[in-house]
């Protein structure tokens, strides 16, 4: 049913490029350390698993419908990518308690990040679409690729928070704010353009 050899590189190289969810995660790694960041990373599985799962079983089918509802989405996950950096950059060196960032932002992030409609339409086979138990075969093999690159994302924003690190953890907080902010301006622009 999954060609491994072609789904798990794949996702992979989509999941390791830097987007909204990993800047969060690199941020968190950042601000509250890599042991107090490992509650996002179910976050993040759980908003993938919920927006592949939407895309492929209903928003797909019924955006061929509804021309106008992608854009609107990806309008409506850019105005969020704004509300989030401008939270990372008023907040930018500012101690955080918990887990960072907190799992539902994370989770609401991953949620509506464009990168699951990729996932869906694209990467996932159409079989897991049709049984829940193919679905959850693939969710399966997804989780295992995500769960690590999760990690290597916390893992570098804590390595970038050590003393004796050259730049200031303000300074990449501001960074990944301006990081989401070009995500947003992208996104926007593709659901005008």
């Amino acid at each position: 049913m999954i060609d491994l050899l072609t789904f798990v590189p794949a996702v992979a190289a989509i999941l390791a490029t830097p987007g909204p969810t990993n800047t969060l995660l690199a941020s968190s790694g950042v601000q509250a350390g890599f042991r107090r960041s490992l509650p996002l990373v179910p976050a993040e599985l759980c908003g993938y698993a919920l927006a592949i799962a939407g895309w492929g079983l209903f928003l797909e089918p019924v955006s061929a419908a509804l021309p106008w509802l992608k854009p609107a989405l990806r309008l409506a996950c850019a105005a969020y990518l704004v509300v989030i950096a401008w939270g990372l950059w008023s907040r930018a060196g500012s101690a955080l308690s918990g887990s960072g960032f907190g799992t539902r932002r994370v989770f609401a992030a991953t949620l509506l990040n464009p990168k699951a409609l990729l996932f869906a339409a694209v990467i996932f086979p159409e079989a897991a679409f049709q049984t829940s138990t193919a679905f959850f075969q693939t969710m399966s093999v997804f989780a295992a690729v995500i769960v690590p690159i999760a990690l290597g994302w916390i893992g570098f924003g804590s390595a970038l928070s050590k003393p004796g690190f050259f730049i200031r953890p303000q300074i990449i907080q501001r960074g990944a704010a301006l990081v989401l902010l070009t995500f947003s301006v992208s996104l926007g622009a593709a659901a005008l353009g």
